[in-house]
């Protein structure tokens, strides 16, 4: 069993009232939270990638200035 711990924490009103009308709040919160982290993870991953194909548009630019000075 995965252990629990308490939080307390500051809300906007309107979420502490549907977070009442939930019978297992923790439930909706834990799911939110996970969510959330998944969104951060895939812009990470998302930033990565284009950083990544900069460099190689980059890369395959300067090979391919070299590639034609040698084929000269």
């Amino acid at each position: 069993m995965m252990s629990r711990v308490k939080v307390t924490i500051s809300i906007p009103d309107a979420v502490a009232e549907y977070l009442r009308s939930k019978p297992n709040a923790s439930a909706v919160v834990a799911e939110a939270v996970e969510e959330y982290r998944a969104r951060e993870m895939e812009d990470l991953l998302a930033k990565a990638y284009r950083e990544d194909a900069a460099e190689s548009e980059r890369l395959h630019e300067e090979w391919s200035q070299v590639d034609a000075e040698l084929t000269e």
